[in-house]
């Protein structure tokens, strides 16, 4: 159950509002209280949106908020409520703990720990955060990890049985783990030629995190088996473990070379082609990679979408419709699946292509078979708009937004749109949701530099447009360091 903080009081009251505005809001607020503490989490629901809709600064009404969808069962509604509380007040430790936990329940758990991590931020001496860091640390596989945030919890509580636990079994897990590793390194010791007794070994390194354990241990194999390309397949997904992107690449190229027959191994060579930006040879690779298999819609997919990325729209959708036209008798699920795929990947390159009409009408058909589909709604909105049917853009972007609540980029583009039609407090508030749903998103902090400009908010304006500067130079440091690191590790 998320917690509970007792009552409600505004954190963040919007300055020069009118007493009466504001007792309207405190209002809501009491009577939302109420009706959670009675367990009518609709009414609570009510009272609160009504409260937002008063202030939509205040981050205690978008807590509570969050909390009443949480208790319903709407646990996207409460994660954009709980981020819009934190984008407003990143001092309300209690909306990270829900947050993060919330996160946990999902399986998200890359998630729960960045928020975890913040939390601790704002209060490093609570054992309580340190053991869900733990525990998110130990369901991603970092055990070493784990056992220093459930020991750091043990030193801020010495009672803390479920710290004492969890160290406890992340102890013996790593000990199990030492030991099948010891295991397997005996076998290969016990015939080092053996090329087949290596990727268990490989495997057990990569699931303990020893990344260069495995490395070294590939290089061994291609030393010894230098023209054999499984070794380069191992050495490839030992490089993707460690997010070596180029050198997973020239891997997987590699086993082409040994291997040109090979219809897996060219369309990993494209994916990692396209994840360096090098659409021509991706393309390349996937169209490869169909000439030695028969049955391969994921790689069609893969091609078509690389096609659309690289600007070859009738390419793009000469292989959307093909792959309609193979599913449109969809019986199971993950052939409807496939088929909704490429509908939405056909009205995209539609789109892209400028040729909106014929966008509109692909989403027609798109949601005559797939009713209130999000993708639909969404490539239909942006067809709209280019075409300046704004009106009927924001209806198709809101009810996108229904179906995919989580999705920044939805609200992005309604904010745009908003901003067309002069509605700039909507467009201030899907700004303000695109941003607080992802903090690094360049573009939502751009869009909300425009919408609180149009709205003669001009500092905050400009410290918005701050903001995408300060991401947008530390995303470019970031790919320098990694092409860096690229160029200055070694795979031999």
């Amino acid at each position: 159950m998320p917690q509970d903080t007792g009552d409600a009081q505004p954190t963040n009251a919007t300055s020069g509002a009118n007493g009466a505005k504001s007792a309207a809001v405190e209002t809501a607020l009491q009577r939302g209280k109420a009706a959670g503490d009675a367990g009518d989490y609709q009414a609570a629901e009510e009272a609160f949106e009504e409260a937002v809709a008063g202030d939509p600064n205040n981050a205690r009404a978008r807590y509570d908020l969050a909390l009443a969808r949480q208790n319903l069962g709407d646990p996207d509604g409460a994660v954009v409520s709980y981020r819009r509380a934190i984008h407003l007040d990143p001092s309300l430790i209690e909306a990270y703990i829900n947050l993060g936990n919330l996160y946990s329940e999902l399986g998200q758990d890359e998630d729960a720990h960045e928020i975890f991590e913040s939390a601790l931020e704002l209060d490093s001496g609570n054992d309580e955060l340190f053991i869900r860091l733990g525990d998110t640390y130990r369901n991603m596989g970092y055990y070493e990890d784990a056992v220093l945030a459930y020991r750091q919890a043990q030193i801020l509580n010495p009672e803390n049985e479920l710290a004492i636990n969890a160290l406890h079994e992340t102890r013996l897990h790593i000990e199990e783990q030492a030991e099948s590793i010891s295991e397997l390194e005996r076998r290969v010791d016990d015939d080092p030629r053996d090329l087949s007794r290596y990727s268990d070994l490989c495997d057990a390194y990569l699931d303990a995190r020893r990344e260069q354990d495995a490395l070294n241990l590939v290089n061994q194999m291609i030393a010894l088996a230098p023209e054999d390309p499984t070794t380069y397949e191992t050495q490839a997904t030992v490089f993707e473990a460690m997010g070596r992107l180029d050198a997973a690449a020239n891997a997987w190229e590699r086993v082409t070379q040994l291997a040109p027959g090979d219809a897996e191994a060219w369309e990993h060579l494209g994916t990692w082609r396209y994840e360096q930006g090098m659409l021509d040879e991706a393309i390349a690779a996937y169209q490869e990679a169909l000439k030695h298999t028969d049955d391969a819609p994921g790689l069609r997919f893969s091609l078509a979408e690389t096609l659309r990325d690289a600007a070859r729209y009738d390419d793009a959708v000469t292989q959307y419709r093909q792959l309609i036209d193979e599913f449109k008798d969809a019986s199971d699920e993950q052939d409807e699946e496939a088929l909704a795929d490429a509908y939405a990947g056909l009205a995209a390159a539609y789109n892209l292509a400028e040729r909106y009409d014929d966008a509109l009408k692909t989403a027609d058909e798109f949601l005559a078979r797939f009713p209130d589909e999000s993708e639909a709604l969404y490539e239909q909105a942006s067809a709209y708009d280019a075409l300046g049917r704004h009106d009927e853009a924001i209806a198709a972007y809101e009810r996108a937004i229904e179906g995919d609540p989580l999705n920044c980029g939805i609200y992005n583009d309604l904010a745009d749109t908003y901003l067309a039609v002069g509605r700039v407090a909507d467009a201030i508030e899907m700004a303000e949701t695109a941003v607080s749903l992802d903090p690094e998103f360049v573009v939502g902090y751009e869009t909300l530099a425009q919408a609180l400009h149009a709205a003669g908010r001009e500092d905050e304006a400009n410290l918005a447009l701050q903001h995408a500067a300060e991401l947008h130079a530390a995303l470019e440091a970031d790919d320098d360091e990694d092409d860096a690191g690229e160029d200055d590790s070694t795979s031999e």
